[in-house]
């Protein structure tokens, strides 16, 4: 990011930094006092700029939530990249499941946000939302993918016939993002050991998907 700006000139920095401020007090915004909070006033009195100078940046309060959901797919991309990838096969996708939830525990408000919004432009006809957005170099789901796809080349899950590995890797992260959700809204403050719980789902789907 840094070698990024610094190709930049001096006008061109304040603008990316003055941008990245914006952002930065959204997110703050979601996570203290949740998505409906965010105004344009709220944002401006956060970093002490006037409400109508934000427009020079950005067009409207909904384009800065959908720079925000682009972030946070990046974020828990980068959240997930950090399972190592030369774990079994098996185990890395019980991991990175377990890290997509941490990342949900971690952000909540930040998190419903990213999957109540949309952060993909209008489709041309003809083009498909995998290849615009679930594919996007910001997403999480080609780790998932790919994940799957490596199980099924050494032969430790097998998805039923009629699943292709893009379906079995949907029914997983259904499953963990069901996980998520229940974790951060209706199960929020029940008293049960949601790790050991959570694990033992995991591995029992993937024994479960095991040839």
């Amino acid at each position: 990011m840094q070698a990024l700006e610094d190709d930049l000139s001096p006008r061109a920095r304040r603008y990316a930094r003055t941008q990245q401020a914006i952002l930065d007090a959204a997110r703050a915004i979601i996570h203290e006092q949740g998505a409906d909070k965010l105004s344009m006033r709220a944002i401006a009195d956060r970093i002490d700029y006037s409400p109508a100078g934000l427009y020079e940046y950005f067009g409207s309060k909904e384009e800065i939530i959908a720079a925000v959901c682009r972030q946070g797919h990046r974020l828990l991309r980068q959240t997930m990249l950090t399972v190592p990838p030369d774990l079994p096969p098996v185990e890395y996708l019980t991991e990175i499941g377990l890290a997509y939830i941490r990342f949900a525990l971690s952000n909540p408000d930040y998190f419903l946000l990213m999957f109540t919004q949309t952060s993909a432009p209008a489709l041309e006809p003809g083009a498909g939302f995998v290849e615009h957005e679930m594919m996007d170099a910001d997403s999480s789901f080609p780790l998932l993918l790919q994940g799957v796809q490596r199980a099924r080349e050494a032969g430790l899950i097998q998805p039923r016939a009629e699943l292709s590995v893009m379906e079995a890797a949907y029914s997983l992260w259904a499953i963990v993002h069901g996980i998520a959700m229940l974790r951060i809204t209706y199960l929020r403050e029940m008293p049960m050991d949601f790790a050991r719980a959570d694990r033992a789902a995991l591995e029992a789907i993937a024994r479960g998907m095991a040839p």
